[in-house]
């Protein structure tokens, strides 16, 4: 079971610092007493002074004479009086040491609220890994086929779609880009290296089959990579960029390795579906999600790891990371709607698990469109949904064991019933068209 802490756990308890000032008090008062005891006793000693031998051998009235005067002593210091006295009690002392503690008391907490005042709320990023460095394996000397290898991988021949998977243990970065514009094909520019030259055979490339006819019917590429068995000494890294041409319509990209992807600057990606997935249960997994990606659908997971950046929807965006305790920091912005005077909805969901998650939706000065937000939290983890300045108008509902709510203004039971509904709150207009439900075994913070 685990232990329960008293009010004195980790260290001393109030009345036992009293306790302890009021002796050190009493020890000192007891020394300054006994001080002044031996003061008193060595003024109050009598000094006879011999006459010398010379006054003893000198005649007539240079003889000196004993003398017996006795010296006057300086007064004996009083006892202090009790200046504060209760049931016959001297209780100066007691008050002395709450005065004594209770200043102590004061600059300790003083400090506290200074530091904590002075300290960055925590955001649940402080461990993210930085992208690139915090892999490892950074001076590997042995290269597969001794350079970077170009692939290209045709779309399948019905749906132009297409995947891209990636197994094994190795480590490394994974960039998005915009292929050229009369590209057909997604081009890879891989590159592969390892510390130990043998692992490099160990690497294989799986390639689409080919119909007789030369059609295709599944569009893939696969990276294996071989495992590593934890062997601190051995390691092998990839480098990839991945073009992305203006005719795929879906693409999965599937990271089964430790890895760190990114878009390059301005990259569009402008497919119907787009989604990537972070499998590998490790802290060091990395997704930043890009505002400039406009991908009708688009798909973010990371199981383990961090998914930060931001990210635009087109028309709908999900977000997940409840299969394991990846963290979430994500800032959310609606596209531009195709028909300005019939805006469509922006959808989005995100599902989170036992890491912390923030979701901040941002609104546009030049647009608006309604909102639709489904948010759920498998497990206990804090979640963090700002909504503030987005422009939001509509119903809420929010089902959680315990939360935090600013802005919103909950339906009153008796009175908003026809409006209520299955809905808690309301922010704006109540039949604005927005809606954000929020479902949670955790924590959640609400802010309008």
């Amino acid at each position: 079971m685990p232990s329960q802490r008293s009010g004195a756990a980790g260290g001393m308890s109030f009345f036992g610092m009293v306790g302890g000032v009021m002796t050190l008090l009493k020890l000192k008062d007891k020394y300054d007493q006994y001080k002044q005891t031996a003061v008193d006793d060595e003024e109050g000693r009598v000094a006879l002074v011999s006459p010398s031998m010379e006054n003893l051998q000198e005649p007539g009235p240079g003889i000196a004479l004993l003398d017996t005067e006795i010296p006057v002593s300086m007064r004996r210091a009083k006892p202090k009086k009790a200046c504060c006295m209760c049931c016959g009690m001297d209780c100066s002392l007691l008050w002395k040491a709450l005065g004594i503690v209770l200043a102590g008391w004061t600059l300790y907490l003083g400090f506290k609220a200074v530091r904590w005042a002075m300290t960055d709320a925590p955001t649940g990023l402080e461990g993210m890994p930085v992208f690139n460095t915090s892999l490892g394996c950074a001076n590997p000397t042995y290269f597969y086929n001794s350079s970077q290898v170009h692939v290209s991988i045709p779309l399948g021949s019905r749906s132009n779609s297409s995947s891209f998977d990636l197994r094994g243990g190795s480590v490394g970065t994974i960039t998005i880009a915009d292929g050229a514009a009369d590209a057909t094909e997604i081009k890879y520019d891989v590159t592969i290296a390892t510390t130990q030259e043998d692992l490099l055979k160990k690497v294989s490339f799986v390639y689409p089959d080919v119909n007789p006819d030369g059609t295709i019917t599944r569009s893939r590429f696969i990276i294996d990579t071989p495992l590593m068995h934890d062997h601190k000494s051995e390691c092998i890294r990839y480098d990839i960029t991945m073009y992305v041409p203006p005719n795929l319509t879906k693409m999965h990209v599937q990271m089964h390795t430790v890895a760190h992807l990114r878009f390059a600057p301005g990259t569009r990606a402008s497919v119907n579906v787009l989604k990537v997935t972070l499998f590998e249960l490790d802290q060091r997994n990395l997704l930043i999600a890009s505002a400039d990606v406009a991908a009708k659908s688009l798909g973010l997971e990371v199981y383990r790891g961090y998914l930060v950046g931001e990210a635009q929807i087109v028309d709908d965006l999900t977000i997940e990371t409840q299969r394991w305790d990846a963290i979430a920091n994500v800032k959310i912005s609606p596209a531009a709607p195709a028909d300005p005077a019939n805006p469509s909805k922006a959808t989005l969901s995100t599902a989170t698990g036992a890491g912390r998650a923030d979701f901040v939706y941002l609104g546009s000065k030049e647009f608006t469109r309604p909102i639709s937000a489904l948010h759920t939290s498998s497990r206990n983890a804090d979640m963090y949904l700002t909504y503030r300045g987005s422009g939001f108008s509509g119903k809420i509902n929010v089902e959680s064991k315990s939360y935090t709510i600013t802005g919103a203004s909950p339906f009153r039971d008796g009175v908003d019933d026809e409006k209520s509904g299955k809905w808690t709150h309301y922010y704006g207009d109540p039949d604005g068209g927005d809606e954000i439900l929020v479902n949670s075994r955790g924590w959640i913070g609400l802010y309008m």
